[in-house]
């Protein structure tokens, strides 16, 4: 996600429910200072976990081709993550845990968090991270890929036509379900986007069964119909709105499409004057789909709804006022007006506590703006993996250089002038700049990008291994998350509390 921890949102919200200040935030005149400073800084809810399942969110905005720098983020996210891992570890372990043998690319987002929203090619890495349970690393590649597939090959000028054939993408799409399926030993890219139609008849779970529930990814897109069009939500997972529901929900459409995840991820990247709109079979008839950006840019918005309809509700029978999700990361591209407005909004949900809690947004402040969706020039790149496949092992472990930075005794290989490479190349550098520049006030409401990605990154370890402990209490719920229903290798735990496997 050109970014580091979540994307955008952007229904309209109402004042009557709203999310509550974190305990830590709630300080009178009589909180000594240091621990005001401590809510302050951010380094209060990085450490705290109130309860393990509660909701992590990750949105991620369009941006066509620089959907790169918004993996870069996340590269760097899960950087950091790998090294909280370590230091926890170290300190504090869990007995007989998986986590303590992975390298850092094996890490998977879907392991951290619950929901994943995403517009336009932001909804391309929602689904290959959450749905299709990719490392970043492999949609780095993926990307780069899809990117000459795509963008690298114009059509004839054809009158009416749109720029870019459509087709390459389907197939792209289609070879990536092939290669990550485990339910199918003949797939053939066809599977379908919720997860409950592709292990059978039988739903997993359905909406009423919040807490058996694998890492989802929400598709933001637009219905086009009439020369109007509305927002859709393309969802994993089946959802149902109260018949009357409350003020402070935004209800989008309900239930779980039936199509295909590469459907899905045409129809939410599908650019006016780019690519031919989706037209789809479902029930009630044919509908067309386009990019969601055209109805909202920034899916934070819709992601703060979806989590109000889902969990607030619980909150308000408890008697609560109140419900925040533990994280919600989004990451902007798209500065349009729409999108910072959406910000706002969000900043405003979070009590005005700025990005210091549950609200964070990580995106290239500046260098990208002026950049097309389909920017794609041919120059020189130097593939990161070279200075890796060539490294000479014996002095420095590999993954604890510092990020962006060759181990002492790697052998750099030189730039190679290829498809899209100028492209990357200043899509690298620019993210790297972002991710190491010092506070800036214009942009920055607390912390610098490196100390949000930091405390981000904490939270979300911390809530993984919270969860982990309950493996022997709760297995059902652990191993639901971890993709136990997956056909492959899988996380199962047995009597004793250990765990064999991880899912894939």
């Amino acid at each position: 996600m050109a970014s580091s921890l979540q994307p955008s949102l952007s229904p309209s919200f109402s004042p009557s429910f709203s999310p509550s200040v974190s305990r830590a935030s709630s300080v009178s005149g009589r909180v000594p200072a240091p621990e005001i400073d401590h809510v302050k800084s951010g380094r209060a809810w990085a450490r705290e976990v109130r309860e393990a399942w509660e909701p992590l969110i990750l949105t991620l905005d369009g941006g066509g081709i620089r959907g790169y720098s918004s993996l870069l983020i996340l590269q760097a996210l899960m950087h950091e993550v790998y090294l909280w891992e370590r230091k926890l570890d170290e300190t504090d372990p869990i007995p007989n845990s998986i986590w303590r043998t992975l390298t850092e690319d094996e890490l998977q987002p879907c392991h951290y968090f619950d929901f994943m929203y995403g517009t336009s090619t932001g909804g391309l890495i929602a689904t290959m991270l959450g749905r299709l349970r990719m490392t970043v690393r492999d949609c780095l590649t993926i990307y780069r890929q899809v990117g000459e597939d795509l963008f690298g090959h114009k059509r004839n000028v054809i009158p009416l036509a749109t720029k870019y054939h459509h087709k390459p993408l389907e197939k792209a799409v289609q070879n990536i379900v092939k290669s990550k399926c485990t339910l199918h030993k003949d797939c053939e890219g066809l599977d379908w986007h919720p997860w409950h139609m592709d292990g059978g008849e039988t739903a997993h779970y359905d909406s009423e069964d919040k807490h058996q529930r694998i890492c989802q990814s929400v598709c933001l897109t637009a219905t086009h119909g009439n020369s109007i069009s509305a927002a859709h939500l393309l969802r994993t997972y089946d959802h149902h709105y109260p018949e009357r529901p409350p003020p402070w929900i935004i209800p989008y459409n309900a239930g779980a499409d039936k199509l295909r995840i590469w459907e899905v991820t045409r129809a939410t990247s599908a650019a006016p004057f780019y690519f031919k709109m989706l037209e789809a079979e479902l029930e009630g008839g044919v509908k067309a789909f386009r990019d969601g950006g055209i109805r909202e840019n920034n899916p934070s918005g819709a992601a703060w709804s979806e989590f109000i309809s889902l969990y607030g509700m619980e909150a308000y029978h408890r008697g609560e006022a109140n419900a925040t999700p533990a994280l919600l990361l989004s990451n902007v591209l798209i500065k349009y007006t729409d999108g910072e407005k959406q910000h706002d909004r969000m900043l405003a949900e979070a009590k005005g506590e700025g990005e210091n809690t549950w609200y964070k947004r990580l995106n290239v402040s500046t260098g990208l703006e002026h950049m097309k969706l389909d920017d794609w020039v041919k120059g020189p790149w130097r593939d990161p993996a070279a200075a890796e496949d060539r490294y000479v092992p014996g002095t420095v472990p590999l993954l604890s250089v510092e990020l962006g930075k060759p181990p002492t005794n790697a052998l750099r290989s030189e730039p190679s002038i290829v498809p899209g490479g100028q492209s990357l190349t200043r899509m690298e550098k620019v993210t790297k700049e972002y991710l190491e520049r010092d506070f800036d006030g214009r942009f920055d409401t607390y912390a610098p990008p490196k100390v949000m990605l930091e405390q981000a990154a904490e939270k979300l370890v911390r809530h993984r291994r919270a969860r982990e402990r309950t493996r022997t209490e709760k297995p059902g719920r652990w191993n639901t998350f971890m993709g136990d229903h997956l056909i492959g290798n899988h996380v199962h735990v047995n009597g004793n509390g250990n765990s064999n496997g991880m899912a894939s």
